[in-house]
């Protein structure tokens, strides 16, 4: 495996050796750099767009690189970018030149890198059908130098790829159903329960409540009043996902416990909604009461949002 050692910290790390250290011609100093070879790196400086979106074959995934080489920059020939949809089958998109780079605030050369979901598809000869909502795809970077050497993910250490560079040379990008709006399933809406939790009783208090969205595919039903039984605990803000056709309750406490708190989490079957015409007039939610068993066996349970 090559040794990628920036020239810059390489020196630096010489000169401060050099100073702490006795010029003992046995010291490890002079042999702590036999055989290394200087390289080039593709530091991440921003993920733009992290996903795919299976119902938008425009969707993207887009990343902001930087090139380092030991000449600074001065090597870079191209870039070469490629997509693995099964770990198998990798696949050319696009070749990005030195030409096309611009100067970074750092003096290096920086490009964004931009690939569709159909240009993916494309490359791998796959239908609009080839791919799922639930699919992982992989997008991995070659940059090649002037002077024909090369390097990608097998020629980096896991210090290079981590924290300090950044450099990993390769993306794995998730395939998601968006919603086709950010007020989809937001607003007021009556909240009642159809199928009661733990003890026969709700979960949740019925009611008129406002529902936020957090993320396009997040959204918040806002002081909610939980166990209202037993006098009503909370108020609590309740969160469900829209995942791919189903709509997802995630573990939550919900202010009130008999030995620590009871958790709502995710239903064995969970409610869907349609991903390329959702409908949020009318839909409901399925969970597991008291997942943890905090009081009782776990018990599925489901309450109904209508929009007013």
């Amino acid at each position: 495996m090559k040794k990628i050692i920036n020239k810059y910290i390489l020196i630096v790390l010489a000169v401060s050796t050099f100073n702490s250290c006795s010029n003992d011609p046995n010291n490890a100093i002079y042999s702590v750099f036999d055989g290394v070879e200087y390289g080039a790196v593709l530091r991440t400086l921003d993920i733009t767009s992290p996903t795919f979106d299976v119902v938008d074959l425009s969707s993207y995934f887009e990343v902001i690189i930087e090139e380092q080489d030991e000449d600074f920059g001065g090597l870079l020939s191209q870039v070469e970018v490629y997509i693995d949809a099964d770990g198998a089958s990798e696949a050319l998109v696009k070749t990005i030149p030195a030409s096309e780079f611009t100067t970074s605030s750092n003096g290096l050369p920086s490009t964004s890198i931009r690939i569709t979901l159909q240009e993916s598809l494309t490359a791998l000869g796959l239908p609009s059908s080839g791919v799922a909502c639930g699919d992982q795809m992989l997008i991995r970077l070659k940059v090649d130098l002037t002077d024909g050497r090369s390097f990608s993910v097998a020629d980096g250490s896991g210090s290079l790829q981590g924290s300090y560079f950044q450099s990993p040379y390769q993306y794995a990008v998730d395939v998601v159903a968006n919603l086709p709006s950010d007020t989809l399933y937001t607003g007021q809406y009556l909240l009642e329960t159809i199928t009661p939790g733990i003890f026969g009783v709700s979960d949740y208090a019925d009611g008129v409540y406002t529902i936020d969205a957090i993320s396009n595919t997040i959204r918040s039903i806002r002081g909610v009043t939980t166990f209202p039984a037993f006098g009503g605990f909370g108020p609590k803000d309740v969160q469900f996902n829209f995942v791919c056709g189903e709509i997802i309750l995630p573990s939550q406490g919900v202010g009130a416990g008999c030995n620590v708190e009871i958790v709502s989490g995710e239903a064995d079957t969970n409610a869907t909604y349609d991903i390329n015409n959702p409908d949020d007039s009318v839909f409901i939610i399925n969970f597991t009461s008291d997942e943890t068993s905090d009081c009782e066996s776990p018990t599925q349970a489901s309450f109904r949002l209508t929009k007013q």
